[in-house]
């Protein structure tokens, strides 16, 4: 089985992608999974896991509606605010779909290197 590891979609309405905008011309569109249908066919790939494009627990869950209606879709890796009270609670919610398989912070876009390291996140991270 091939599987591709790390793909995103993203449908520019939805407006929680801050990093996307319109200098960034080939990508300042909707992508979605019928414009990716043809390829996976072409190249001989089974399925693809998406990964997150915004840091909101909207993409997250956009993906997961996308997943639920794209047999292609074996897994999602979405996002939760790990900082935030709520992060066990939003961990939980989301871990009860079957086709979510992780989560990850922007981690690009965080300044301080150690942020991983903060005793605040434990309850995200005993939550996962």
């Amino acid at each position: 089985m091939i599987i591709d590891a790390h793909q995103h979609f993203w449908q520019l309405s939805r407006g929680d992608y801050g990093w996307l905008t319109p200098e960034l011309e080939t990508l300042y569109r909707d992508f979605m999974p019928t414009d990716l249908a043809p390829h996976l066919d072409q190249h001989g790939i089974d399925g693809t896991i998406l990964i997150q494009a915004a840091p909101t627990l909207a993409e997250t869950e956009f993906l997961l509606e996308i997943a639920d209606k794209n047999s292609f879709v074996l897994g999602v890796v979405g996002w939760v605010d790990f900082e935030a009270t709520s992060a066990p609670y939003d961990i939980a919610r989301l871990a009860e779909h079957p086709k979510l398989v992780g989560f990850r912070p922007m981690i690009q876009d965080i300044p301080d290197d150690e942020w991983m390291l903060r005793p605040d996140l434990t309850p995200a991270f005993e939550a996962m």
